[in-house]
């Protein structure tokens, strides 16, 4: 009897988990969504280059930085509510964007998808801790992996509906969303009462727990780093691609292909850290990525073909420290699960989306290229401080 309920229980974790990778994947293809198409809206709708990343930059300041609160709230609670909720608003608000006529309402409608992608996150991520028992770091992969892909096929997706079809064609994008969410809500299992450990604790005190932390502090530095490198050639690169006149697909494709292959460096990551150990996996995704990029910049002009495969690279090297990120800070502080999801895949992106009307404005003062090579100048720089990380065990 004993037996039967012990594969009852791993048949429904693993169902879970299943349904949470895909809606991990599902919520992720519509944060992205808006990346290869945005010169293209910004050009209907008289915007500029500025105007459009604030309007990006306010989208992951209330998508990353409202994580930790979120995943907070999940940490108490026994519902599904930021699940469900979180694929149904960033599915809607994402897909209208293509209706927009002005900087204001593109604003409005990155900032409740962002929300929406906000709300997904620490919970989800909270929850695959919860079903994984000792596949923890496998799950976890698998789980950031989809993110990556589904991220990946957003641009594809999008670019390929304005390209055939139109961007005021956009909304009907949303409605694979709202079908997943439903499924999710009758699929993923309620959390039983007698399973769920609270977070006593306030949230002042849950912070100022997590900030003393050293060892998550720098996990936080090596996520926004990642972050910012990952985001910075996604969203100014179509920029440059746009104005050396490639269609709003080729740039889709492009980006798929750069996030796609980047979702394959997270997936083998926890392989490569068995190999390597951590540490070096951390080093080498902070610092090779500088080198390709002083190499990609140096060839843009001359050998296109060449540099767009520099730019995959780096996808690659930069993602392959996020899952084993994601688990060590799980590892470090188990008692918070949401909320370190909350800081470790939210708050630093957020931190990147703070300095993203910066990013913009230095773009077009000094060009993308030159901008992309400075962004990935500071990752190399910082990663000095991986040395205060524990030995490896």
């Amino acid at each position: 009897m004993e037996t039967n309920t012990k594969n009852i229980s791993e048949k429904e974790n693993k169902k879970a988990l299943a349904w949470l990778t895909l809606g991990h994947g599902l919520s992720d293809s519509y944060s992205s969504f808006i990346n290869p198409i945005l010169p293209f809206i910004v050009a209907n709708i008289g915007a500029s280059l500025t105007m459009a990343t604030c309007a990006l930059s306010a989208s992951q300041l209330f998508s990353s930085m409202m994580q930790p609160v979120f995943g907070f709230i999940a940490d108490k609670w026994q519902k599904r509510f930021f699940i469900f909720w979180g694929i149904i608003l960033a599915s809607i608000a994402f897909s209208l964007s293509g209706l927009v006529q002005n900087i204001w309402q593109l604003a409005l409608c990155l900032i409740i998808g962002g929300i929406g992608v906000g709300f997904y996150h620490p919970q989800a991520t909270g929850f695959v801790v919860r079903y994984s028992g000792e596949n923890l770091a496998k799950n976890m992969s698998i789980f950031i992996a989809a993110g990556t892909i589904g991220y990946s096929l957003g641009p594809i997706i999008s670019s390929a509906i304005t390209q055939f079809f139109g961007v005021t064609k956009l909304p009907l994008a949303a409605s694979w969303g709202i079908v997943f969410a439903l499924c999710v809500f009758l699929f993923v299992p309620k959390i039983q009462a007698k399973n769920f450990v609270k977070n006593e604790k306030s949230f002042k005190t849950t912070i100022t727990d997590i900030f003393k932390n050293k060892i998550v502090r720098i996990l936080i530095m090596v996520s926004a780093l990642k972050s910012l490198v990952t985001s910075s050639f996604s969203i100014l690169l179509p920029f440059y691609w746009k104005s050396h006149g490639y269609s709003a697909f080729q740039i889709g494709i492009a980006v798929f292909v750069f996030l796609t292959v980047g979702a394959f460096g997270t997936y083998i990551s926890s392989r490569y850290e068995k190999l390597i150990g951590y540490k070096k996996v951390f080093y080498t995704s902070l610092i090779v990525p500088f080198i390709l990029t002083v190499i990609f910049v140096s060839i843009i002009k001359t050998a296109p073909a060449l540099s767009f495969v520099l730019f995959v690279l780096t996808g690659f090297i930069t993602m392959l420290s996020v899952s084993i990120n994601m688990v060590m800070a799980q590892r470090t502080m188990p008692q918070y699960k949401s909320m370190i999801s909350g800081f470790i895949g939210g708050f630093s992106w957020g931190i990147v989306g703070v300095f993203l009307p910066l990013i913009g404005f230095v773009a077009q003062k000094i060009g993308i290229i030159t901008t992309l090579l400075i962004i990935s100048f500071i990752p190399f720089v910082l990663s000095y401080f991986v040395r205060y990380l524990p030995d490896e065990n």
